[in-house]
């Protein structure tokens, strides 16, 4: 498969109406569901089949702001930039940071990548895959690689970053919490950063489970609210500690905006306890792994935390520590059709 084409001309893959779970009828530039009659563009070859978008633009704000991302003809790194370039609710000092974020992700997406194990038997899916860095990382792999987004604006740009790279995967513009795919079709399934911006997290983690096969593993990162050093998404020091009306009057007064507006602030202790009500067990849980060999793109301070936050990462007690207190976290979780582990947090298998 190229980056332009869709999951329908595998045989293997069929999309469904993510509104009533119906088949779909395929037209040249779109589908259309044969039991609600609702119609899905396809757009720039990548299908949407969203039914809202997410909470910072309407549809039709998004779409435009694809379109001209989409038309500027630019590459990659120039289209990266011309995204926070022509985003006014981000501010300046955030926006090399979240550049940085992007431009790093392929190096950071290969820990998970290899934890996983994905394989040629794979059917892998990236949760919120962004500017696609998971799928770069997942190339080598020979899985069959698929990325999903609600937002079409990052999906153009992991296209481009995808074409320049002569990279494989299938991209679907749709929300997680109603995905146009069939349940168990997929063996892997990341969701890095995912869940702080879903609309509702259990309602994620019920479809990622879904989504899974009967032997599935599912990898889960994320920030995490009870970090007592700076909140990765503002640079605040212990800011998930706040009450929210508090929390905003202090995001806004040092950032400009309320940047945790609609961030849900996650924590890995209720991931693992909503996920066993899913009988999905633990595998493994940990402070989340940084790459530090490509750091230069980040400022000073930041690379100096990284740094620090990865040295005490690989020690023994204090690992355990900052799974509660650190800025972020990993996990995975497989199906299980048994009890799941009643002691999760320091399961045998925490690396």
């Amino acid at each position: 498969m190229t980056p332009d084409t869709t999951l329908e001309s595998s045989a293997e893959f069929q999309f469904v109406c993510p509104a009533c779970r119906g088949s779909l009828k395929t037209h040249d530039e779109s589908y259309e569901c044969a039991s609600c009659n609702r119609h899905f563009p396809v757009l720039f070859g990548i299908p949407d089949f969203r039914l809202r978008s997410d909470r910072y633009l309407s549809l039709e704000q998004e779409r435009l702001k694809a379109t001209r991302l989409a038309q500027s003809g630019l590459d990659f790194a120039a289209m990266l930039d011309l995204y926070y370039d022509i985003t006014d609710d981000v501010p300046p000092e955030l926006a090399q940071v979240y550049k940085s974020y992007h431009q790093n992700g392929p190096v950071q997406a290969s820990h998970s990548i290899h934890q996983l194990a994905l394989s040629t038997q794979d059917y892998y899916l990236d949760a919120g895959c962004g500017t696609g860095g998971s799928l770069l990382a997942a190339a080598d792999s020979g899985a069959r690689l698929v990325g999903v987004d609600i937002a079409l604006r990052w999906l153009v740009i992991a296209k481009q970053r995808l074409q320049e790279q002569g990279i494989d995967a299938t991209l679907v513009c749709a929300d997680i919490e109603s995905p146009p795919f069939k349940n168990g079709q997929f063996s892997k399934i990341a969701a890095t950063d995912l869940l702080e911006n879903v609309y509702d997290v259990n309602r994620s983690l019920q479809v990622l489970s879904a989504l899974l096969d009967t032997k599935g593993r599912l990898w889960l990162a994320g920030c995490n609210q009870y970090c007592i050093g700076p909140h990765p998404s503002t640079r605040l020091w212990a800011i998930g500690y706040l009450p929210g009306p508090l929390r905003k009057r202090v995001t806004t007064f040092f950032r400009g905006v309320d940047s945790l507006r609609y961030i849900n602030l996650i924590d890995p202790c209720s991931l693992i306890k909503a996920g066993r009500k899913l009988r999905l067990d633990l595998a493994f849980v940990a402070p989340k792994k940084v790459a530090t060999h490509q750091l230069d793109s980040y400022p000073k301070l930041d690379q100096i935390l990284i740094r620090l936050y990865a040295w005490l990462a690989i020690k023994p007690l204090v690992k355990q520590l900052l799974i509660l207190i650190g800025p972020a976290f990993e996990m995975i979780l497989f199906k299980t059709e048994g009890e799941p582990n009643r002691n999760p947090l320091f399961h045998k298998d925490t690396q």
